[in-house]
């Protein structure tokens, strides 16, 4: 079913929604041509090809009332200012390895980040109060974009001359701590409805048929079909990801979560 787009309106209690059109052409980059290979980083051969059936199938389960329920949410959360930007990286940054509560906890530890900006002890202290988990490579990578960052925020943002992926594999060189996935992550809720990039972990490997472990090069390969099946059935690819994962999860939308971003929010519990 195609989407319509919408437009939340400024209070989370209401849903009033204003609806529009959302001007999503088919996206293909085009990629040089590559030379096949049949061994793995540890020179095992493998021929194993990535499943698209589920899916295609998922993308043409996908609900307008879901698409309408998730849109609200990031709409409500969209960056106003670098403060904001700088704070989606600091979650990404706490998604590293652990679960989905204790990113949540570890963020909200630190989100006031000028209590600890340029003072790693008070940054780690606050980590590991939190459980977070990974302390020391954490602080480290932490702390040193946070530098990276505000000495200059414009190299975060993306330029309308630049592929998405161009941008976001720039940024995996720049930020150290971060991969591919949880780069496109930060971007994801930076760009929510703009990015052309996926946050590919294991439960994206796992719908088509691979290991994350094992079948790390396809993830271009995989990226690319979703953000095209995404074009495909005009649903931002942040959207459709986020929709598979609270599928899962048995949640309606992102706010059980993401509601920690909400800068407007004086406090927020998490229930374990």
């Amino acid at each position: 079913m195609l989407a319509r787009g919408v437009v939340a309106s400024s209070q989370l209690n209401f849903k009033q929604l204003f609806i529009m059109q959302l001007d999503f052409l088919s996206y293909t980059e085009e990629k040089p041509t590559e030379q096949l290979s049949f061994l793995d980083e540890k020179n095992r051969v493998h021929i194993k090809k990535y499943n698209k059936t589920d899916v295609e199938k998922f993308f043409a389960s996908i609900t307008e009332d879901e698409i309408i329920d998730h849109c609200v949410v990031w709409e409500n959360l969209k960056p106003t200012n670098d403060v904001d930007v700088f704070q989606r990286w600091l979650f990404a940054f706490c998604s590293v390895h652990t679960s989905y509560e204790s990113n949540m906890r570890g963020y909200l530890a630190i989100k006031e980040f000028t209590e600890w900006f340029n003072r790693d002890e008070i940054l780690f202290d606050k980590l590991k109060d939190s459980g977070v988990g990974l302390y020391n490579n954490r602080t480290k990578f932490i702390s040193q974009f946070a530098r990276k960052f505000w000495q200059n925020p414009n190299l975060f943002k993306f330029k309308k001359n630049q592929k998405w992926s161009e941008f976001r594999d720039g940024l995996v060189k720049e930020v150290l701590g971060l991969g591919l996935a949880k780069v496109s992550f930060a971007l994801e809720m930076i760009y929510t409805f703009e990015a052309k990039v996926m946050c590919a972990d294991t439960h994206l490997f796992q719908a088509y048929g691979l290991d994350q472990s094992k079948h790390l090069s396809e993830y271009q390969k995989i990226e690319n079909h979703w953000i095209e099946f995404s074009a495909m059935y005009n649903v931002p690819s942040a959207i459709a990801r986020a929709i598979y994962w609270n599928r899962k999860k048995g949640e309606k939308d992102c706010s059980y979560w993401a509601d920690v971003l909400d800068n407007d929010k004086n406090s927020f519990s998490i229930e374990v």
